[in-house]
């Protein structure tokens, strides 16, 4: 994790996020972005288009004041990490989705709230989109999470080969902070589970999956999201990670992703891996 994409909108949320992501900068000795998108006006007017006038070159001006002006605000918990400022024009999470591709960054670190009205209403919210469409692993930071080293993280598994292959990353990020890795598979059959089902789980995890601090654990619940957050409840974690797989439009309506319902619900870090 060398390069770390931040955006901000400024507010408290987006705040707390950028010092997350610095903690987390200073641990890898990564690069961070700092970057804050702004949104020219939506018009809707009788007047023609060319008699209205937006001074777009003021808009750039203030909103590089404005990066400025928050970047001086926390200048100094950001001490000993490299920062380069971005300034984009547009809606922040289309703009954001193609920084982290033309700088090939490691990670997205986001906050679970967002303060952009229009973007809300368009597409639902920055977060939701990002974590849709991301083609890098992305850490969502709720308001009031602080960090702290990892000591025990809880991957989201369904035991197929695809996903437990796309936990090499959380894997990583258990490296790096010699974490255990608790493997949560949510069973929404109710089926009683026995030592020898344990056994069996596990045995399949270590086939795919090559780490020696971790463990495997069942929770039975008739909805998966649900489930999750009462394990979270139960088990004193430091990080929620899970493998999402990139939806489209209609299926998003009908019928939500697991991985943006426990998103909004959790007050842990939660660090995502798109599959597709």
């Amino acid at each position: 994790m060398k390069l770390i994409l931040c955006p901000t909108d400024f507010s408290k949320g987006s705040e707390n996020a950028v010092l997350y992501a610095a903690a987390m900068a200073r641990v890898y000795k990564s690069k961070l972005l700092l970057m804050h998108c702004y949104e020219t006006p939506v018009i809707y007017t009788d007047v023609t288009i060319s008699s209205v006038q937006i001074d777009y070159q003021v808009m750039y001006e203030n909103s590089i004041k404005a990066l400025k002006k928050f970047y001086a605000k926390i200048a100094d918990k950001l001490k000993g990490v490299p920062v380069e400022l971005i300034i984009q024009q547009g809606l922040p999470s289309a703009r954001t989705l193609e920084i982290a591709i033309e700088k090939k960054v490691d990670a997205i670190f986001l906050s679970s709230t967002t303060t952009s009205t229009v973007e809300r209403f368009l597409i639902g919210s920055n977060t939701g989109r990002i974590l849709k469409e991301a083609t890098c692993p992305i850490m969502i930071i709720p308001p009031k999470a602080k960090f702290t080293d990892f000591n025990k993280i809880v991957y989201t598994t369904d035991l197929t080969e695809e996903n437990l292959l796309k936990s090499e990353k959380v894997v990583d990020l258990a490296k790096m902070f010699r974490a255990e890795m608790i493997f949560l598979n949510v069973d929404n059959h109710f089926l009683v589970h026995d030592e020898k089902d344990l056994e069996r789980i596990t045995t399949r995890i270590k086939q795919f999956v090559k780490y020696p601090k971790m463990r495997g654990y069942v929770c039975s619940d008739a909805n998966i999201a649900d489930g999750i957050t009462f394990f979270l409840k139960s088990e004193k974690v430091d990080c929620l990670a899970m493998a999402t797989h990139h939806r489209n439009f209609l299926e998003s309506i009908i019928n939500p992703s697991i991985t943006k319902r426990v998103a909004y619900k959790t007050d842990l870090p939660m660090f995502v891996i798109n599959v597709d």
